[in-house]
């Protein structure tokens, strides 16, 4: 059976993996804004009030772990918020130039043979 203690830190990793995909997915929607009339930007807005919120349970978690509150700020904004998002925002603004700069060359399709009818 785990500690209170040890539970408090499975349920703290879960939220930051949750974390980490949500921050993923703000980065990505900056850099793909995707077409025009997209919901794209919507999803982006709930996603930012989700990632607000699982900001502020991870602030209760690491309180119950005793950790001292002046530093819990700095450790989740400057430990872990601000460096996935940016480094998240320098991968899909590298992919993006990639893809610009080369595009994918499009699969050619197998001749017909003489037989073969539309």
């Amino acid at each position: 059976m785990l500690t209170q203690a040890q539970n408090q830190i499975i349920y703290l990793m879960f939220l930051n993996g949750i974390l980490f995909l949500g921050l993923n997915f703000i980065a990505y929607s900056f850099i793909f804004p995707g077409p025009k009339g997209s919901k794209r930007i919507g999803y982006l807005f709930i996603t930012c009030g989700l990632l607000a919120y699982l900001v502020q349970l991870m602030y209760q978690g690491l309180l119950a772990l005793d950790y001292p509150p002046g530093k819990i700020k700095g450790l989740l904004l400057s430990g872990f918020v601000i460096p996935v998002f940016f480094i998240s925002l320098a991968y899909y603004r590298v992919k993006r130039n990639r893809l610009e700069k080369d595009p994918q060359p499009q699969a050619s399709l197998p001749a017909k043979e003489d037989n073969e009818t539309d």
